[in-house]
């Protein structure tokens, strides 16, 4: 088994650790895994950056050596240091959204033989497994991640899933729920991650608030409409306490009363937790 050792800019090591970590994959398969695809290269001239800089090193997979050997020899570069260098560049120069679809190239080539063959999959998780019909692979304005946008029966509803989190996937030979086409097509041409679609939310926001609002935009409920003390956002019920629960004071949700009432009790056992 060959070792490969290079040094690499910190913030190249620190992209490695946290994809590896995100994907739910080790730095060792990550490492091989560009071996094993990234045959052409379109850099050979990688910029210099001033700064700190550290040292990874990997066990090259025994059945990637004869291929890492005749990749290295039909290259332009002068040591295998400035291979490995390329190959990892090349890859953290990607948004995320394009390195995770590259690392779960194989996961989604059989989804999208799900839907290209309107058939149902079943898809595995860690600790679970979901019989689903897929319509597609999006992902998030912000390019954060991938998702699988499907329907499942067992649950009645519309499911994101995300890909990363999907470990096995198999084509099943059994027709996939049709779907609703108005819907799907607004799913496509404006994708939200939890779904919020035509779900309103009444809030009244403080002056530091406004600016929370403002300045956040992962996760951020879409505008509908100002009123005089109030503003109407889009927003599932997941939605809206992933991203208003930072704003602590500085939000007052309205309506429904079933969010109105999650955010009094957490507020209630935030009171109590600091209680002097």
């Amino acid at each position: 088994m060959k070792k490969i050792r290079v040094t690499i800019q910190k913030y190249m090591g620190d992209i490695l650790k946290y994809d590896a970590i995100e994907f739910g994959v080790s730095k060792n398969y990550l490492l091989n895994y560009l071996v094993n695809n990234y045959s052409l290269l379109r850099w050979k001239n990688i910029p210099i950056f001033e700064g700190e800089k550290e040292i990874i090193q990997f066990n090259l997979n025994k059945e990637n050596e004869n291929f890492y050997i005749e990749v290295y020899n039909r290259s332009e570069f002068e040591t295998e240091a400035a291979l490995i260098r390329a190959l990892i560049y090349e890859y953290i120069s990607q948004s995320k959204v394009i390195r995770e679809r590259f690392i779960f190239e194989k996961l989604i080539k059989k989804i999208q033989n799900g839907i290209k063959y309107k058939k149902k999959i079943k898809i595995k998780f860690e600790t679970a497994e979901k019989i689903v019909s897929p319509y597609n692979i999006l992902y998030s304005s912000m390019e954060v991640s991938n998702y699988l946008f499907c329907y499942s029966e067992e649950d009645e509803n519309y499911k994101n899933y995300r890909l990363c989190n999907v470990k096995y996937v198999y084509v099943l030979d059994e027709k996939r729920y049709p779907g609703d086409a108005e819907y799907l097509g607004k799913v496509r041409e404006d994708f939200d991650p939890f779904l919020s679609y035509d779900m309103s939310v009444v809030i009244r926001l403080s002056g530091d608030g406004k600016e929370k609002y403002d300045r956040i935009k992962t996760n951020r409920p879409k505008l509908i409409e100002k009123l005089d003390d109030r503003w109407i956002v889009e927003g599932s019920e997941e939605k809206i306490k992933r991203y208003f629960s930072y704003f602590m004071s500085d939000v007052e949700i309205l309506s429904p009363i079933k969010l109105r009432e999650w955010f009094y009790t957490e507020a209630k056992n935030m009171i109590d937790l600091y209680k002097l």
